[in-house]
C-alpha cells in the first residue's frame, strides 16, 4: 500500500517544538545545544526516529532525530509545516513588579500574543531593574509551549514622562478614572485600532499620571470592572480582552 508521507507529515500534530535562531531548510542536518539535548533526552524521553518541530520566527520544520544523547542530539528537517500566522502588533506597558510576578507577566502575556514588551517606570514602582535575558528565555519557553512563532521584543525599562511624550498611536489605559470607559465599549469600535495596553504598579497610577493619561489624545482610559486587579492579573486579563475583543487583533 502507498503512504503518502508528505501528507502525513504536514497533518501530524507535533507538540513538542523548539526555537532555534538559525535559518533552518529541508534536509539540513540540525545538532542540538546542550540545554535542548538535555530536554529531549532526559526530559521528553524522545528516541531515534522520533519528530520534534523546529523553527525560527519566520517558518516551521518537521525534524526526526537521527542521535538522541543527553548531550548531544541530532536530526535531519524532514518539510515544512503548515504557516503559522504571526501575531497582531500589540506592546504590552507595564511597571515592573517583583521577580516572580514579572516573570508570570511575561510567559502569560507571550502566550496570549502579546508581541512586545515595555516596562515603564513610574511614581509608585517599587522594583525598576530586572534580568532581560531571563525573560528572553522565558519568552522563547512561552512562544514554544503555544504553538506561535514570533518571539516578543522585551525593551529597557523607560519613564513614564518619556513614554507620554513619545507615544504616537493608540493606547488603552487600565486606571481608575471617572473618564474611563469599560473595555468591550472601547474596542467595539471598528475604526479604533489598539497598538498597545497601559497597566499601572501595585497602588495603582498616581493622580498626576492620571492626568497625563487624561490628557492624552492617544491613550484611553478604560475599566476592568469592579474588582480590584493585581497588576500580573490585570495585564493578563486586558490583554486576553483586547485579543478576543479587538478586531483588529
Amino acid at each position: 500500500m502507498y503512504i503518502n508521507t508528505k501528507c502525513l507529515l504536514s497533518n501530524m500534530k507535533i507538540k513538542n517544538r523548539i526555537y532555534l535562531n538559525k535559518e533552518i531548510e529541508k534536509n539540513q542536518i540540525i545538532d542540538f545545544n546542550t540545554k535542548h539535548s538535555h530536554y529531549l533526552s532526559s526530559v521528553l524521553r524522545s528516541k531515534v526516529g522520533d519528530n520534534v518541530c523546529v523553527f525560527n520566527e519566520s517558518e516551521e520544520y518537521i525534524l526526526e532525530l537521527t542521535s538522541v544523547d543527553r548531550r548531544k542530539a541530532s536530526g535531519t528537517v524532514l518539510s515544512k509545516t503548515q504557516s503559522i500566522k504571526k501575531n497582531y502588533p500589540l506592546t504590552l506597558f507595564f511597571s515592573p513588579i517583583k521577580r516572580a510576578q514579572t516573570e508570570i507577566i511575561i510567559q502569560k502575556c507571550t502566550e496570549i500574543g502579546i508581541t512586545k514588551f515595555q516596562p515603564v517606570i513610574m511614581e509608585r514602582t517599587q522594583f525598576k531593574t530586572f534580568n532581560i535575558d531571563r525573560l528572553k528565555l522565558i519568552a522563547i519557553e512561552a512562544v514554544e509551549q503555544s504553538n506561535q512563532i514570533s518571539i516578543p521584543q522585551i525593551n529597557v525599562p523607560i519613564h513614564f514622562e518619556d513614554f507620554i511624550k513619545k507615544n504616537n498611536e493608540s493606547i488603552i489605559a487600565c486606571c481608575i478614572s471617572e473618564a474611563a470607559s469599560k473595555i468591550s465599549e472601547v474596542l467595539s469600535d471598528e475604526n479604533l485600532i489598539v497598538k498597545g495596553v497601559l497597566i499601572g504598579p501595585e497602588g495603582d497610577f498616581s493622580d498626576k499620571e492620571i492626568k497625563l493619561i487624561e490628557e492624552n489624545n492617544m491613550i484611553i482610559p478604560i475599566s476592568l470592572g469592579n474588582s480590584v486587579l493585581k497588576s500580573e492579573t490585570a495585564c493578563i486579563v486586558a490583554s486576553s480582552l483586547i485579543k478576543e475583543l479587538s478586531n483588529h487583533a
